[in-house]
């Protein structure tokens, strides 16, 4: 039997509650945004967001000091300004490897800028991308986030390293790695504001 349109759609409100043909239509709608480049990365970082938990810190004894030469690591302000990671770190740390490509890093970034705003007097928050800058230059333009501290590098040290992104590391100011996080994560989360009072502290 030959598909009729017209009989199938009049079936199926027939057959459908309202409040069931509204999930359907989102439904609908969210796959349409998923498929079209256009909108994929931001569709896909909303429901991310929306899904994310906060982060834990590390128990005890799996926390650790960074060794030298990750103090010693160079970064890159998107001015072209250097400055080694020591530097940064006489204060506590939130470290964030992302790039512009990856929606959950871009999920991440509204909790992050929160965070930013509240605490970035007392913490160095350093977002690292292996991106040229001119990229995340004209990322952080089209989506609002200039005031958030984006460096360059093109590596990371054994430290941090990672096999995904994002990945955020907190740090004491004295250098011992308190939080290790792979993958997207509420930021926003009283747990992560309490960890950092206490940091600050």
């Amino acid at each position: 039997m030959a598909f009729n349109p017209k009989s199938y759609f009049s079936n199926y409100f027939k057959k459908k509650k309202p409040l069931s043909i509204f999930f359907d239509a989102v439904f609908v709608v969210i796959i349409l945004l998923l498929l079209i480049p256009g909108t994929r990365k931001e569709t896909a970082a909303f429901f991310i967001r929306w899904t994310s938990f906060s982060a834990s810190s590390l128990d005890e004894d799996e926390q650790y000091f960074v060794s030298e030469q990750t103090l010693q690591w160079q970064l890159y302000r998107l001015n072209g300004d250097r400055i080694s990671f020591q530097e940064l770190n006489e204060k506590p740390v939130f470290l964030n490897l992302w790039a512009t490509w990856c929606p959950p890093c871009i999920a991440e970034l509204p909790g992050i800028e929160e965070l930013h705003d509240q605490f970035g007097d007392n913490v160095s928050f350093i977002l690292v991308s292996n991106e040229d800058p001119e990229t995340v230059v004209s990322f952080a333009a089209k989506h609002g986030y200039e005031s958030l501290p984006f460096y360059y590098s093109n590596y990371s040290p054994s430290d941090f390293s990672t096999q995904s992104i994002p990945a955020t590391f907190v740090l004491s100011k004295e250098g011992r790695v308190m939080l290790n996080k792979k993958g997207a994560a509420r930021w926003n989360s009283d747990k992560t504001k309490k960890l950092l009072d206490e940091l600050i502290k």
